[in-house]
């Protein structure tokens, strides 16, 4: 606090020194200045790491895939009538085997393994008819329970 006196009598003015202010300013701007890079940082995560290649091939081994071409089953069109074409062959597991047997080729690969392993990958050419893969698929499905579809392009 200083005193001033004006010449007009004896009136005390108060001014507010701001230089305290200003350090304690300066340093909270520093330390703020350290701490949000520090806040901004993640957290480190270990992800595992495939442990050896046998692994790999182990679990390529166990796909089981369902390869339907044009040439081995000629459903370009619409299937007539209920059912597919009596020539109509796919390959399953690098198999060729005629439609009509797909259920119990697949019941007899994926009936005993546990529920969640139960994946049979459907690659389709893009030519065949839609309609004629979803009867084959409903041919592969109606041998095991709760069997799941995922779709990988073919080759």
């Amino acid at each position: 606090m200083q005193l001033n006196r004006d010449d007009s009598g004896s009136s005390l003015q108060s001014e507010i020194n701001i230089t305290p202010l200003v350090d304690v300013v300066l340093v909270l701007l520093i330390i703020f200045m350290v701490v949000v890079p520090l806040l901004m940082q993640g957290y480190d995560v270990n992800i595992p790491r495939t442990s050896t290649n046998a692994t790999a091939a182990q679990a390529k081994e166990s796909r089981l895939i369902l390869s339907i071409s044009p040439t081995a089953c000629p459903i370009l069109k619409p299937p007539t009538g209920d059912g597919i074409p009596a020539d109509c062959q796919v390959t399953l597991a690098d198999q060729k085997i005629p439609a009509a047997e797909l259920p119990a080729h697949v019941a007899e690969i994926l009936g005993n393994r546990p529920a969640e392993k139960r994946v049979l990958f459907l690659a389709a050419d893009d030519r065949v008819n839609y309609e004629g893969v979803l009867r084959i698929l409903d041919l592969a499905k109606s041998g095991v329970e709760d069997l799941k579809v995922e779709f990988i392009t073919a080759n």
